[in-house]
């Protein structure tokens, strides 16, 4: 397992003060070029889920990085994905939620 994180670690960018100063921007686009950190990201996701919630159904996954993940490890666990999207990036009927995280709204839609 350390060596999966070590190589993760080791494709993740950091870029201080953006898009603020005080907060740094994680770059994960190197793991998606590299197939070996993408396993390496996608087995331990697994085995995580496997572990702490042996009776999982769907994986949902946060607009953005969650649609690059999420469909990977719900194929692994042989289960579905559901995105969730901001307000108003669906059509038709939509179900929502509101919740305050630090100091920003997320808007949760599934179909």
């Amino acid at each position: 397992m350390a060596e999966k994180v070590d190589l993760i670690a080791k494709c993740i960018r950091t870029f201080p003060d953006f898009p603020t100063k005080g907060i740094p921007f994680k770059d994960i686009c190197p793991i998606l070029k590299d197939p070996k950190a993408l396993a390496a990201v996608t087995d331990l996701f697994e085995e995580h889920v496997r572990r702490t919630y042996p009776q999982v159904d769907l994986i949902v996954g946060l607009d953005a990085r969650g649609f690059l993940f999420g469909p990977l490890l719900a194929q692994r666990l042989g289960v579905g994905f559901a995105p969730i999207r901001k307000k108003g990036k669906l059509p038709g009927p939509t179900l929502s939620v509101a919740y305050s995280l630090d100091r920003c709204n997320i808007y949760l839609f599934l179909r």
